[in-house]
């Protein structure tokens, strides 16, 4: 136990004194060994890469640092935190308010480990945050950035010290908790035998004295006897299938929806060149790479399904791939019937958009992959009702896409009713089948909510706005029907109920942050949105007075749709 005690010791001190490092990638240092080694984080277990990749874009909002791969910053932290990192500015903090706040320089983003440990008002707003939570008040936005970056200090902290790292199996298996390297220092209560624990610190010592000297041979051979010790010794019977954690790794190194959706911006380049007609070999070269991108979009929601256990219902993140799979999958079905390449090359914006901002802005659509918080478990019917009410916003996505494609119609050749009239009918079809699935999803939202909550409807703000999204498209539908809509009107109709939807997906979870729908509440991206509908709002107005001009003496309600649609 006293080899045990000592090891321990080591993580916090080891190599303290000396000549201050910057952290610098380790050259011939191979990293898969330790990657797949299993830890026990947040409820489930993943691969050390995973937790490693999660724990620095946490800290410095990035997947990597200064070109060393997470499981080496990880063991960085962990091994010469206080020679290397200590005096180095990574731990990001983007909110100007929160820095004037707490006395930071606003004009800087990356601060060092001290300089976020000693800001001066940083614990009264995290005591005024807890203070809220306590009382189940809302935080503000400087609160809830505050008790961000108090995690990261403490995330960090736990990481060095040992704590944070859940690698030491449970002989006992089942769910029962792992034990964190920290844990070897207490004299009782480590489930291993004397041997077992001498094998440990052996083991572990090769691993600090490898990665300290910078000894990439020594290191190579530590790391995969640790990895095997903890599998086959330790592990025995306990330790999670390496198929299984070999899969999340291929899925973490792969990044399936990156290469989606540059497949599809390439599909849409295609798209524009077949459509002009300028080369034979362009539309089924466009088909292809739409299908490419495709078929890897299903198979990275089928690794994330093996992974996590579960569909994608859990976050914004996964509501956001899923949507553009979803108006992939929609205009594919309008597209066999129609035959018009103008629908998907309008679907594969939309999805291009959707997959760069989910892979682009990771410190708001968190990618992690987390366990179902308890009322979310074993519920089928909240499964089948978040599914179905994202896929209606994706078909509202694609009649927002091709409804941009008519006002460009309007904008650009404002005398091709033909084709107007043409596009529109695709949109109102995508329009049909978005009404049908929300107002589906709407009514399985009542039974999950009887089933969870004990009312079938009770004016929570989610259901409020998938309500008034339902209303909006209604309302655009039976306006056509009636002759209200016609034109002009019906398609600023159907591109302006698209709000609706915004609120009801990003509004109520990243605004509001209020009901009973707290699993999906996030923070950031406002100006994003804010800016898509300043450019909505400004586009609608340019095709509209272009459209007015072109066609005077007409109003801008003119009929487009031809007869028996």
């Amino acid at each position: 136990m006293r080899s045990a005690i000592a090891l321990v010791g080591l993580l916090s001190t080891v190599l303290a004194v000396g000549a201050a490092e910057a952290p610098a990638k380790r050259a011939g240092f191979a990293w898969q060994a330790a990657s797949l080694i299993a830890i026990q984080d947040r409820g489930r277990f993943k691969p050390l890469e995973t937790f490693a990749e999660e724990s620095v874009l946490f800290v410095t909002g990035k997947r990597s640092w200064n070109k060393m791969c997470p499981i080496e910053v990880l063991f960085g932290w962990l091994v010469a935190f206080d020679r290397e990192w200590e005096d180095h500015a990574f731990i990001r903090i983007d909110h100007t308010g929160l820095k004037q706040a707490i006395g930071l320089d606003v004009s800087r983003k990356y601060f060092t480990p001290e300089e976020a440990r000693n800001a001066p008002g940083l614990p009264a707003l995290v005591r005024d945050a807890m203070a809220k939570e306590q009382r189940k008040e809302r935080a503000s936005d400087i609160e809830k950035r505050a008790l961000q970056l108090q995690s990261q200090r403490g995330l960090l902290d736990a990481i060095a010290s040992g704590q944070a790292l859940t690698i030491l199996p449970n002989p006992s298996g089942g769910t029962e908790p792992w034990l964190a390297l920290a844990a070897l220092a207490e004299r009782s209560g480590v489930p291993y035998s004397a041997p077992q624990i001498e094998s440990l610190a052996v083991a572990m010592r090769g691993v600090l004295d490898s990665f300290m000297a910078k000894d990439a041979g020594a290191w190579n051979d530590a790391s995969l006897k640790l990895a095997g010790l903890l599998r086959d010794d330790l592990g025995r019977g306990v330790y999670p299938d390496a198929s299984s954690l070999s899969r999340e790794a291929h899925y973490n190194r792969l990044r399936p929806f990156r290469w989606a959706w540059v497949l599809y911006a390439t599909a849409f380049v295609l798209f524009l060149v077949a459509i002009a007609g300028a080369r034979v070999w362009a539309r089924p070269a466009a088909l292809a790479s739409l299908g490419l991108g495709f078929g890897l979009h299903i198979y990275g929601f089928i690794l994330r399904c093996l992974i996590a256990g579960r569909p994608p219902v859990t976050n914004m993140y996964e509501s956001v791939i899923w949507v553009a799979w979803g108006c992939i999958l929609f205009s594919l079905v309008i597209w066999a019937k129609y035959r018009s390449l103008a629908i998907p090359a309008a679907a594969s914006v939309f999805a291009t958009v959707a997959l760069v901002l989910a892979d682009s802005l990771p410190l708001v659509l968190d990618p992690n992959i987390h366990p179902l918080e308890p009322v979310l478990r074993s519920n089928f019917w909240l499964t089948i009702h978040v599914l179905t009410i994202t896929l209606s916003y994706a078909a509202f996505a694609l009649s927002l896409c091709l409804g941009n494609v008519v006002l460009g119609g309007f904008l650009l050749r404002p005398t091709d009713t033909d084709t107007i009239q043409t596009m529109s009918l695709y949109m109102y079809r995508a329009i049909q089948i978005g009404v049908v699935l929300l107002a589906a999803g709407t009514i399985l939202g009542g039974v999950w909510a009887d089933y969870s909550w004990g009312r079938f409807w009770g004016w929570d703000p989610k259901e409020v706005w998938a309500l008034i999204a339902l209303l909006l498209y209604l309302a655009v539908l039976h306006g056509r029907f009636a002759g209200w809509l016609k034109g002009f009107g019906f398609v600023t109709g159907t591109v302006m109920a698209f709000l609706g939807v915004l609120m009801a997906w990003y509004g109520v979870n990243f605004v509001l942050g209020v009901g009973l729908h707290s699993y999906g509440f996030g923070t950031g991206g406002m100006g994003w949105v804010l800016l898509y509908v300043g450019l909505q709002v400004g586009f609608i107005a340019a095709a509209g007075v272009r459209f007015r001009k072109a066609h005077q003496g007409k109003h801008l309600s003119t009929a487009i749709f031809p007869k028996g649609t």
